[in-house]
């Protein structure tokens, strides 16, 4: 569960710059998760939640927010974004399919550099495609009081 090593980073984060700058709270933090992450929103905040506890973020209103993925080609230059990529995905054959105990899932799941393995140009149809975002976790905004 990555979910607790991005939370307990981020209060680390917002801890020194606290630190830094002389401040005995926190009273915001943003966080933006790319949904190519696959990082759970609900589960980042739980962590945030018990990893600002006893802290000077105790109380510090956080959210995460969800980053749409787009991409591009890089032979003729269109870009997209993941609508046009889950209608792609369903055409995926099952045998393709990682199969788990209440689920098939795709492999992009486990191994996100398989993209151009299952996505393509919606234009062209090549597999010389790059994510133009969507693969990011960042602070984009921290209050400090």
């Amino acid at each position: 569960m990555h979910e607790l090593s991005v939370a307990h980073n981020v209060v680390e984060y917002a801890l020194s710059e606290a630190a830094r700058n002389n401040s005995s709270k926190v009273e915001e933090i943003d966080v933006e998760v790319g949904e190519l992450t696959q990082v759970d929103p609900k589960v980042l905040s739980d962590a945030l939640a018990l990893f600002m506890t006893g802290t000077v973020l105790e109380g510090c209103r956080a959210r995460v927010v969800v980053a749409d993925a787009s991409f591009a080609c890089r032979k003729c230059s269109c870009e997209w974004g993941m609508p046009e990529i889950r209608k792609e995905l369903e055409r995926v054959p099952d045998d393709l399919k990682v199969r788990e105990p209440d689920s098939q899932e795709l492999p992009l799941h486990f191994l996100p550099g398989l993209y151009s393995a299952f996505i393509h140009c919606p234009r062209c149809g090549s597999s010389d495609i790059s994510a133009l975002s969507g693969e990011d976790i960042r602070i984009r905004r921290l209050a400090l009081a």
